[in-house]
């Protein structure tokens, strides 16, 4: 049994708004800082598991991914504060 083909489905919402809208805006920070980041926002979030993220363009609604990446941005911004506020800022 292959078990790497199950992942959460919010890995790849979280992963996508750091690349698309934290990294653009931040400098001189390490990759450990946006993991970090990663983690914290996905700790927040609840678990959606997927095999294959086709399936979930398919059979989830407008809204209830538009409420999915409202969710994501609020932990990811709450994770990014966390880490600022709380470890070495050059990090």
């Amino acid at each position: 049994m292959e078990r790497s083909q199950i992942h959460n489905y919010f890995e790849h919402l979280v992963f996508d708004y750091i690349d698309q809208q934290i990294i653009p805006h931040v400098q001189n920070k390490s990759d450990d800082y946006f993991l970090d980041m990663a983690c914290i926002a996905l700790n927040k979030l609840p678990t959606r598991y997927v095999r294959y993220e086709v399936d979930m363009a398919f059979f989830l609604h407008p809204e209830e991914r538009a409420k999915m990446q409202e969710s994501v941005k609020t932990a990811v911004n709450d994770a990014q504060k966390y880490i600022d506020e709380h470890f070495d800022s050059r990090r």
